[in-house]
């Protein structure tokens, strides 16, 4: 059955032990309840701030392993100019117990490559040269893939119930310059008006949109992948294309019949 139980609060009232952990237990079960069934990944926040020589990542929610984590301050992570790629994520440890709690924590950090260990989720990657400038004020959709100089998200990996997805930003951006010009299809505003609201957009939708857009096969496709095929859909709006006029691109794979 269903049953909401919340403690009284009066005056003379002693607070009992059972009392209390409900005051304990909701907040947990609730958020817990709220997001089963849910991928590791990023979930809230978490947004990156640049700043001439430290990337400033807000407060936020990430999942790992099933469990929810919480950073409720932002914290400042140094950079500097190498020419190399540089990866900024979170890496997460053993749990540590004692007497009284359990604790489990993620630590930010900022590494030479692009290489992810089992227990490391990615926050962006970047390539900066000596005297640039690190920016994130992407001019375009195709400049999140910009190799130098830029804040590259696209391989962040997103929470999203049954698979890891996009981060919003890379949708809710694709939606912006899709709504600049005139679209020709009704799926295009199907799924437009996912990506406009600024939430994760499922990566089965996705692909599928992709799929039906380009006339590929992109059931397997990469962060990578996903982002330089919305791209090219971008460029077929602009150029006023369709399924039916736009060419059939080769999705590398061919059926060959006697």
């Amino acid at each position: 059955m269903f049953i909401d139980t919340y403690p009284k609060f009066t005056a003379g009232r002693v607070l009992k032990h059972e009392t209390l952990n409900l005051l304990r237990d909701y907040p947990r079960d609730y958020v817990d309840i709220l997001y089963r069934g849910y991928t590791d990944g990023l979930m809230a926040g978490c947004q990156l701030v640049i700043n001439s020589d430290t990337i400033t990542i807000e407060p936020g929610l990430v999942r790992y392993l099933g469990k929810i984590y919480m950073m409720n301050e932002s914290i400042n992570i140094p950079y500097t100019a190498t020419g190399q790629d540089a990866i900024l994520k979170i890496c997460f440890k053993k749990e540590k117990e004692n007497n009284e709690t359990i604790v489990s924590q993620g630590d930010m950090m900022l590494q030479p490559g692009t290489k992810l260990a089992e227990n490391e989720l990615e926050l962006c990657r970047f390539k900066l040269k000596q005297g640039a400038r690190l920016r994130d004020d992407y001019q375009n959709f195709a400049d999140l893939a910009t190799e130098y100089d830029t804040v590259n998200i696209i391989y962040v990996r997103y929470a999203a119930p049954y698979e890891q997805t996009l981060s919003p930003v890379i949708t809710r951006r694709f939606a912006q310059e899709a709504l600049e010009n005139k679209l020709l299809q009704p799926f295009d505003y199907a799924f437009i008006s996912q990506c406009a609201g600024g939430e994760p957009v499922a990566r089965m939708f996705i692909t599928a949109y992709i799929s039906a857009r380009l006339g590929i096969v992109a059931k397997d496709s990469t962060h990578q992948d996903m982002h330089r095929h919305l791209a090219a859909i971008l460029s077929d709006i602009r150029q006023g294309k369709d399924m039916a006029t736009a060419p059939r691109r080769n999705s590398g794979r061919r059926v060959l019949i006697d």
